[in-house]
């Protein structure tokens, strides 16, 4: 077998924190949204933020989800088609504190990246083939 991508990742997030998710990876990060309208309005348990073409996070809202502890999960991974010094800016605008800035290996090869924390407490990481 010969994987082609990850398709998703579904990640639990709390109820209470649904607004705060969505302007991180919305607002602050520029990704687009699906289902959204559908989950506000209770008719799904769910909606996507579509990272590209071919990959979403299914975002799962429960009223209880325990904090990630990075024990059994410890991030995913977002390559990104913009230079990291735009991605920095939008951290910083969006007040969000970089973890760790370094190049590392990925599916694609040695890149760019930063770590940061999302408003769920997920470590994502996201790469970019240029660093300026």
């Amino acid at each position: 077998m010969n994987a082609e991508a990850i398709d998703h990742v579904n990640v639990r997030v709390p109820e209470s924190g649904v607004e705060e998710f969505v302007a991180f990876y919305r607002d602050h990060m520029g990704f687009d949204l699906e289902y959204y309208d559908a989950y506000q309005s209770g008719e799904r348990g769910f909606f996507y933020v579509r990272l590209g073409e071919s990959c979403i996070l299914h975002v799962s809202p429960r009223e209880s989800v325990p904090e990630p502890t990075g024990e059994n999960f410890n991030h995913f991974a977002v390559l990104v088609d913009e230079p990291l010094s735009a991605v920095t800016d939008r951290l910083d605008e969006a007040g969000v504190e970089i973890q760790t800035e370094a190049v590392r290996e990925g599916a694609v090869g040695e890149l760019p990246c930063v770590y940061v924390e999302d408003p769920a407490g997920y470590t994502v990481e996201f790469k970019s083939r240029s660093a300026d």
